[in-house]
């Protein structure tokens, strides 16, 4: 993290105001997902108020968002790191998830609504917006938080109760942290946003075997093929 407060229009705001804990949030989940903060990386919070513009409090708080998250790792005395995820560990994540929400995409086909369906459509035309807008890396956090929406408003279509609970933990956890694993972020997000569209026209299509193709192909597709099982 550098030294001075990182570029964000509300570094204004005053270092105990209510926004301060989302900027904090904000910026420093940023840093983790760009690598601006690396894997392991200790956390000195006193330093990343400095660098925010905040005190240390909302710092705290953002970091133990971040905790729930997976992100950080709170140790003894709230001593925090930046969580470590091997490649096996990350890869054996979304190769779980492929299998999960695939059969949770089959089963969605044949009870999604169409207003949920409109809502995929909206969620991914703002996915491609803000992607536009913003560029690769600067999208991160919005992207992350709209591909969440997307796979739990399958995950709910397929009604199964259980699957949810299943995939609601792992859902927090972001594809980003395959940055150093896989090809280029921009080339990833890319090819996200046609198979979302796929996996769009599957469920309109009302094809539970479509869907469950799409669904497996999108989240293997993170895993980079020589990646080792495990």
């Amino acid at each position: 993290m550098p030294d001075t407060p990182l570029d964000d229009p509300e570094c204004d705001s005053p270092p105990d105001s209510p926004g301060a804990v989302d900027i904090a949030y904000r910026q420093i989940r940023n840093a983790i997902l760009t690598g601006e903060l690396p894997q392991g990386e200790v956390i000195k919070e006193t330093r990343l108020a400095e660098a925010i513009g905040v005190s240390r409090t909302p710092v705290r708080e953002a970091l133990g968002r971040l905790s729930n998250e997976g992100l950080i790792v709170l140790e003894r005395y709230r001593r925090g790191r930046v969580a470590t995820f091997s490649h096996p560990e990350a890869a054996e994540i979304f190769r779980l998830r492929a299998k999960l929400e695939g059969h949770g995409a089959r089963r969605a086909a044949t009870r999604i609504t169409q207003a949920d369906i409109d809502a995929l459509i909206r969620i991914e035309d703002e996915m491609e917006q803000v992607f536009t807008a913003l560029g690769w890396h600067k999208h991160l956090l919005r992207f992350d938080q709209l591909n969440n929406e997307f796979h739990a408003l399958i995950a709910r279509a397929a009604q199964s109760p259980r699957l949810e609970r299943i995939l609601a933990g792992s859902l927090e956890l972001p594809a980003s942290i395959f940055n150093s694993y896989s090809e280029p972020l921009e080339d990833r997000t890319r090819r996200t946003h046609r198979q979302h569209r796929e996996i769009i026209d599957a469920l309109r299509a009302r094809n539970p075997d479509w869907a469950e193709a799409a669904m497996t192909a999108h989240l293997a597709s993170i895993v980079r093929s020589e990646a080792p099982d495990a």
